[in-house]
């Protein structure tokens, strides 16, 4: 573990996640952000930091959808009574330390909500973010247990699928369970991110993670692995 961290912190000052997370979002946002918060780094903290009180009485779940939605940019989940149980559902999991596949399948959006209710505590399960995690742990840790990669838009990771290369290596890796996938995760984010930020905020780890992914960890993927063609 201590390679991986030594790893991060380099990443760490080579990426300033202030300079490269710049997340844009529209100015329909359900609390007041300050008009002195103007770049959109520091108002993606904020919003980090204070959007829980958005949450903690929104009966039509209305600022759920909008994390979703607006913020995350996954306009293909709908409000329905369908979704709303669902929702309901997953924040119930959330609190038993363990999901159903039903949420897990839609964790990249359920994740959102979960890190704004407690940003301290939940981090975003981004497609990115895992692929990032998973190669570094590959590359800087004896673990052999992996996380379920969800499927994701970015054209570059796409084009090096993480499970496929990891089996071609022949490293006898598995991944977790969907039970404890994410409460696992954000634990070892939450962990790592003392060591690397300093602070028990591991939103920041992950701001890192999903910066990486289409540009070192691919550039890192591209210069490690070869296959070899054998005629026949």
């Amino acid at each position: 573990m201590n390679e991986l961290i030594d790893i991060l912190n380099k990443l760490k000052r080579k990426y300033k996640i202030e300079d490269y997370y710049t997340w844009n979002f529209s100015d329909d946002v359900p609390i007041t952000i300050p008009d002195y918060i103007t770049d959109n780094f520091s108002r993606n903290i904020y919003l980090k930091e204070n959007y829980h009180t958005a949450l903690e009485n929104d009966i039509n779940l209305k600022n759920h959808y909008w994390i979703i939605q607006k913020w995350g940019g996954i306009t293909s989940l709908k409000q329905n009574d369908r979704n709303d149980m669902k929702i309901k559902k997953f924040k119930e999991e959330l609190n038993k330390d363990k999901l159903t596949k039903d949420s897990f399948n839609t964790i990249s959006s359920f994740s959102k909500i979960a890190s704004f209710m407690d940003s301290e505590k939940y981090v975003i399960y981004d497609s990115r973010v895992i692929y990032s995690l998973n190669w570094l742990l590959f590359n800087y840790t004896n673990i052999k247990e992996l996380y379920p990669q969800p499927s994701g838009r970015n054209p570059k990771t796409s084009l090096y699928d993480m499970a496929t290369i990891i089996r071609l290596a022949n490293q006898n890796h598995i991944y977790k369970s969907h039970k404890i996938a994410y409460h696992d995760y954000c634990k070892l984010l939450t962990k790592l991110s003392k060591e690397v930020y300093g602070e028990a905020k591991p939103y920041k780890l992950e701001m890192l993670l999903f910066i990486l992914a289409p540009s070192e960890i691919v550039e890192s993927i591209k210069s490690s692995v070869s296959i070899s063609f054998k005629s026949f």
